[in-house]
């Protein structure tokens, strides 16, 4: 069920100062029974206070075949922030663009204790919706999570990366561990000699190959 429209005015960003909102057939709960237009800032109310006489009379005036069509049209101008309130002294005036003619509705200030027993209606309505509300969303939301276990799998799961360089140093964090100078990137742990004079990891004393002597005068070769 389509909960009954209603809008804070004035409208846009700043706080609001009035509630507006429809009550009784087709609009919403009412105890009087009757469709009607209501206007409140939470201590008063004014109300069109519509009679049968005076709705046949409006929907004539303003080509309307039933009381609903004027909640249409009420909520169609909510939603376009097309209502416009002019209150003087124990009266206000409502009026409604947006449709093909502006609709504009008189309405009275409605005695206090009517007014108090109408305003406790809204609240508790106002109530049930907000709960109504928080109740949709939490079941959307259980359902979102039913529905994709894998997406939440993967929130939880451990971590398979590096850790993040550490922004201090400029390097690796502490989980990264660094590679010696010489040591093998295919096979970690095997060194590899390097060349002389500073060998990594030599084998034994180095070896060296005489040097065969000159050959002087009473060498034979010379003197044959």
């Amino acid at each position: 069920m389509v909960p009954p429209p209603l809008c804070t005015l004035p409208p846009g960003p700043g706080p609001p100062r009035f509630v507006c909102y429809c009550e009784g057939e087709g609009g919403g709960p009412g105890e009087r029974g009757g469709f009607n237009l209501c206007v409140t800032d939470a201590a008063e109310l004014w109300s069109t206070c519509f009679t049968p006489d005076r709705l046949a009379a409006l929907k004539a005036r303003f080509g309307l075949s039933a009381a609903e069509d004027i909640a249409l049209r009420f909520r169609a101008a909510c939603e376009q922030q097309a209502v416009t309130l002019t209150l003087q002294e124990d009266r206000a005036s409502l009026t409604l663009s947006g449709g093909p003619s502006a609709l504009e509705l008189d309405l009275s200030k409605v005695p206090g204790p009517e007014a108090a027993s109408r305003l406790q209606t809204l609240t508790l309505g106002l109530a049930e919706r907000v709960c109504s509300l928080e109740r949709r969303l939490a079941a959307a939301a259980a359902e979102e999570t039913a529905t994709s276990p894998r997406k939440s799998a993967r929130q939880a799961g451990p971590r398979l990366f590096l850790p993040d360089p550490d922004p201090q140093r400029g390097g690796p964090g502490p989980g990264v561990k660094r590679r010696c100078p010489g040591e093998s990137l295919i096979n970690p742990g095997f060194k590899r000699c390097l060349p002389a004079p500073h060998p990594s990891c030599a084998q034994g004393p180095a070896w060296t190959l005489p040097t065969p002597p000159h050959p002087t005068a009473s060498s034979p070769l010379l003197s044959q």
